[in-house]
């Protein structure tokens, strides 16, 4: 006998809406909850799992509202209030995020998720000491979660007798107990610690076992994206940008800033978001999101473009990308900042899209940042980054840096004069002020001192660099320690002599 399809009461709809969401039909799921809600709408469970299926649709707003009418109906349930703290960070609320995963703390003390989560956004927001304690209590709650200890030591230098230091030593000697993700996740916090307190030895150490345990659950294709990388800039060259120059929307409000990650992209857009007429919006995805949106997409795989189809492109396409991007940052600014003259977009990754962003912005500015190749590398090794599947085996990372390098030698050659400008890391620590003057005039803003005292203003920064940009300047931050040179011998071989020597180069005596 088959089972009813039109379930009679509010948990049958519940059961069924889970069934749904086991299945992958989320879709479905949301219109099981939705009708459980309706049947039962002082039930906080129906709403806790319309909610979290909301999120999962990145319907976050909506959540939210879910969220909160559960929790008007349990206000003493932990995991609603740490529900709510979540979508809220997805929402870019993080001192609203930070209020309800406080509130879940105080409804349980061990809620360790919840104090982890906490530091993240105050940690996020610049409030350091107050991150570091909501570390601690997520350390004391579940002493064996290797995440935490990264989280905390990432931005805190521990003594080597503090407590957590001593908790997280313990923790390596039994790492062989833990999950392999796990064991990753120790090894990169360990080696974090263990640089600390100059053992540096030791944590390259750890670091070569940490990343070689992440790599080998990954997938990465190496070829199809150096292969990507060449067909960009065949499809792409000086006559076909000229083609169809001046297409797209002549909005000015954007700057990019694109290169590798730790390449210093995250103090530029500080600088810049330090004038009073630009907003830094970090991080994001709009760009790419707009592209597949707006251009032909591969049919063996919707959430990708069809590379082939680019040079077909004409006026009108390029045109609504340019607006379905604006469109898709004017809802985030909403959200977040309100109107502004002028916004940054700081996505790395955009470097790939540097062509089309100027097809579909023809006025909008790019910022490339860049960074010495061996310390651009060594930082990305020392740590775990989501998007970044190249970073964790030293000839991949090499490689991937080299086919990045010759991609934007081709956009800077076929650009117009004026659209791109080129800032490095170590001429603008050595020449502050001269940078920055450069960085604003090619976005035609007006000279403005607060953009020198970057470290002073207060805003969300959510990359792995936040801890670095609320400090001035200082120059040990250019040449990090480095290892013996046989162990760095795959990056070197994947840099290849050209990069190598322009390293070398880089290189200050007294460094």
């Amino acid at each position: 006998m088959n089972p009813d399809p039109h379930p009679d009461t509010a948990p049958q709809w519940r059961a069924e809406g889970d069934a749904c969401v086991a299945r992958g039909d989320i879709e479905a799921a949301l219109r099981c909850f939705e009708s459980a809600c309706a049947l039962e709408p002082a039930a906080a469970i129906h709403h806790e799992r319309l909610a979290a299926t909301l999120a999962v649709l990145s319907r976050y707003a909506e959540a939210e509202v879910r969220y909160r009418e559960a929790i008007s109906c349990d206000p003493h349930n932990a995991d609603l209030h740490h529900g709510l703290g979540w979508t809220l960070e997805q929402l870019h609320r993080l001192e609203a995020a930070v209020d309800a995963y406080r509130e879940a703390v105080r409804l349980n003390p061990r809620a360790d998720g919840s104090s982890n989560n906490m530091g993240n956004c105050l940690q996020a927001l610049g409030r350091f000491d107050e991150a570091h304690e909501a570390y601690r209590r997520a350390i004391d709650g579940a002493p064996r979660v290797p995440l935490y200890y990264r989280n905390f030591v990432q931005t805190k230098r521990l003594a080597a007798d503090d407590p957590v230091f001593v908790q997280l030593e313990q923790l390596a000697g039994d790492a062989a107990s833990l999950e392999r993700a796990d064991q990753a996740e120790l090894h990169f916090a360990y080696a974090a610690a263990l640089s600390g307190v100059s053992r540096d030895d030791a944590s390259f150490d750890h670091l070569l076992k940490g990343n070689a345990l992440y790599r080998e659950g990954l997938r990465y294709n190496e070829a199809e994206s150096s292969g990507l990388f060449a067909r960009l800039a065949q499809l792409f060259d000086a006559d076909a940008l000229a083609a169809v120059r001046g297409l797209g929307d002549p909005s000015a409000a954007p700057i990019f800033i694109v290169g590798m990650p730790r390449s210093g992209s995250t103090l530029i857009e500080q600088i810049l978001a330090s004038h009073p007429r630009v907003s830094g919006m970090g991080e994001r995805t709009e760009f790419g999101e707009a592209l597949v949106h707006c251009l032909r997409r591969d049919p063996g795989d919707p959430l990708r473009i069809d590379i082939e189809t680019l040079q077909e492109a004409g006026a009108s396409q390029w045109n609504a990308l340019g607006a379905d991007y604006l469109r898709r940052m004017e809802r985030v600014l909403e959200e977040s900042e309100g109107p502004v003259a002028r916004f940054t977009d700081k996505y790395p990754f955009n470097f790939i899209n540097v062509g089309l962003i100027h097809l579909a912005l023809p006025n909008a500015r790019i910022i490339h940042s860049r960074r010495s190749p061996l310390q651009t590398c060594l930082s990305i090794f020392s740590r775990i980054f989501h998007d970044v599947p190249f970073g964790y085996d030293l000839g991949e990372l090499g490689r991937y840096y080299r086919a990045y390098d010759a991609l934007m030698a081709h956009w800077r050659r076929v650009l117009p004069a004026g659209v791109m400008i080129e800032i490095e890391y170590e001429e603008l620590v050595e020449d502050f002020e001269a940078n920055v003057r450069r960085m604003l005039a090619h976005c035609g803003l007006e000279w403005d001192p607060r953009c020198l005292a970057f470290h002073e203003t207060t805003r969300r920064i959510s990359t792995a660099s936040s801890a670095q940009v609320r400090r001035p300047l200082y120059r040990t931050s250019m040449r990090r320690w480095q290892p013996r040179r046989e162990l760095l011998e795959p990056l070197w071989e994947g840099l290849g002599p050209e990069l190598a020597a322009a390293d070398a180069q880089r290189a200050s005596p007294d460094t």
